[in-house]
């Protein structure tokens, strides 16, 4: 069975094309039946906001930490998105713990 181990979300910054907006993102960690952690890595940011940037589908989320990874939207953003769109990172499969904190040193913060 799945554990949930933390859901919680993190002040960074979105870049696109060098330019900076500040963001909160999620962090979603569980520990799946085989041992392995996995990390979700999401955010919410202004359609409108991103299209003036010239954003297509990718970004670069900039972590608390200075960490820079990077995010997307499923298709190509246009006007007829919703206002305010989510982008995802792709999962983090991680083995132990000890990597767990190491690779994500938000999750430690309660």
């Amino acid at each position: 069975m799945t554990e949930h181990l933390k859901e919680a979300g993190y002040p960074g910054q979105i870049e696109i094309g060098g330019d900076r907006s500040p963001v909160t993102y999620k962090l979603k960690a569980r520990k799946e039946n085989d041992g392995a952690y996995h990390v979700a890595v999401s955010l919410t940011a202004p359609r409108d906001w991103l299209l003036k940037q010239g954003f297509r589908n990718e970004a670069t989320l900039v972590r608390q930490s200075g960490e820079q990874m990077p995010v997307h939207f499923e298709e190509t953003l246009n006007v007829a998105d919703n206002i305010s769109v989510t982008l995802h990172a792709d999962d983090a499969v991680i083995a132990s713990m000890d990597e767990l904190r190491k690779k994500f040193p938000e999750l430690r913060a309660s």
